[in-house]
């Protein structure tokens, strides 16, 4: 696997809960869309230290954007978005990640990829990219399903 890495602006999430929104302003802010981080909070319809469903990554549509959502995704499948200077926004549970001393649902915004590693946009910290074993991350990400979004601007 050739490694792949992409330069996406990183954000910290400001508060518990704020991952979604975090992460979807990297994304649009790569794409060059843009669009406030409170704008974003009140879009994705997010709750005060409860966050919002994936679904709500649907009011997003209204930005003119397309949102494909994949499950059961392979790390090939994230290498090829990303070779299509595409990141993905990726959903875990944390108490997998080495780096996390906590258990919740997250989003991370997948920015880089090679044999072993991948690498990370993670809005609860505030360095990125954060690099992960790749059979680390998959423990996470599989407790979502391997559950991931790829937003792109609508042609």
């Amino acid at each position: 696997m050739d490694p792949v890495y992409l330069a996406v602006p990183h954000l910290q999430q400001r508060d518990r809960g704020h991952c979604l929104a975090a992460c979807a302003q990297m994304i649009l802010t790569y794409l060059g869309v843009s669009v406030t981080y409170d704008a974003l909070l009140k879009q994705l319809d997010i709750k005060p230290s409860l966050g919002a469903p994936v679904s709500n990554l649907r009011f997003l549509e209204k930005l003119q954007l397309t949102l494909d959502y994949k499950t059961f995704g392979t790390f090939e499948d994230l290498h090829d978005q990303l070779r299509q200077k595409q990141p993905c926004l990726a959903f875990i549970k944390t108490g997998e990640l080495p780096y996390w001393t906590e258990n919740v649902d997250h989003a991370v915004v997948v920015v880089g990829l090679d044999d072993h590693y991948i690498y990370l946009n993670d809005p609860a910290f505030a360095t990125a990219p954060i690099q992960v074993e790749q059979r680390e991350f998959d423990l996470a990400w599989l407790e979502w399903d391997e559950k991931y979004v790829v937003l792109s601007l609508r042609e």
